[in-house]
Parts: C-alpha cells; sequence; structure tokens
C-alpha cells in the first residue's frame, strides 16, 4: 500500500515548493492534510480510517541529498 504514496509523492515534487518544513499526509492518490503540527496531520489521516504515509517535507532552506 505504501507504494502507491511513494510512487504519488515522486509524481508530485512541487509539494517541496508548496509546503516546505511541514509534515504532509497522503493516502492511496491523495494527499489529505499538511501542516508545521504532526499531530493535526495524524488526526486528519486518522478520519480516513486507512494508514497513511506521512513525509516531512525539508525547510526550502535546507539541501536534502539522498
Amino acid at each position: 500500500m505504501i507504494d502507491k504514496e511513494y510512487n504519488w509523492l515522486l509524481s508530485h515534487p512541487e509539494v517541496e515548493v508548496q509546503f516546505p518544513g511541514e509534515y504532509i499526509g497522503i493516502v492511496e492518490d491523495s494527499l489529505i492534510a499538511h501542516s508545521k503540527d504532526l499531530r493535526e496531520v495524524l488526526k486528519k489521516a486518522e478520519e480516513t480510517g486507512k494508514e497513511p504515509f506521512i513525509y516531512k517535507v525539508p525547510p526550502a532552506d535546507k539541501l536534502v541529498v539522498v
């Protein structure tokens, strides 16, 4: 199941620009929440009844090399 969410993330690089420093929650092929507060994202994810993929977008002033 996580493969679907991870592939969504890879195909939407704009989240790096839109939500720097925030947590984002992805369920299936949808962005369900974003916030600097992880608890808010987890609460929204819980409302879906499905297991979310949570990703912390790096801050805009940080370069992340993997």
